[in-house]
């Protein structure tokens, strides 16, 4: 046996998620249904790491605007207590100067907080903007609606590698 030769895991969970996130939404609703017929909870796991915290950075001002008025100041507070700082300065740039100089201070005040507190706070977010998104109010970063989607990077990263990916819609 050729000990050398090593084997590698490929796709899984994160690897569909991050495909998923390039279909059209219709599409999406089709597997995602055909899945969970075989298996509720992979069809969870991999609704869950579609779409994460860190992703909105990818979103459009106007798509954030309304995320921002959608959900409770409470709430986003705690979850940028776990962002990181470009996010953070996005969603900033999203609101009033005023609104974003009051969430930072509060943000200092609340002190340290604990890690599922954070992350129970993005996920509510997260849930509030794919209802949004799936409601036609504002499009998650990574959805390529009906229109074309220059998706090489995001490929690559699923594990995927060529010099040209265009995906587009049907």
């Amino acid at each position: 046996a050729n000990t050398s030769l090593r084997a590698t895991q490929v796709g899984g969970v994160d690897a569909a998620a991050r495909i998923m996130n390039f279909t059209q939404q219709a599409m999406e609703g089709r597997i995602m249904k055909d899945i969970a017929k075989g298996d509720k909870g992979l069809m969870l796991a991999i609704q869950e790491s579609m779409f994460v915290f860190d992703t909105l950075i990818m979103s459009d001002d106007k798509s954030l605007q309304t995320l921002l008025r959608s959900v409770d100041t409470e709430l986003l507070i705690m979850a940028l207590k776990g962002a990181d700082e470009p996010l953070q300065e996005k969603l900033f740039s999203c609101m009033s100067k005023r609104a974003a100089a009051n969430i930072m201070d509060e943000m200092e005040a609340l002190g340290p907080v604990r890690l599922t507190e954070v992350q129970a706070a993005q996920k509510e977010i997260i849930n509030v903007a794919r209802r949004l998104s799936e409601g036609g109010s504002s499009v998650l970063a990574g959805r390529c609606g009906d229109g074309l989607c220059q998706a090489k990077s995001h490929w690559v990263a699923a594990g995927f590698n060529s010099s040209k990916w265009t995906v587009q819609g049907q």
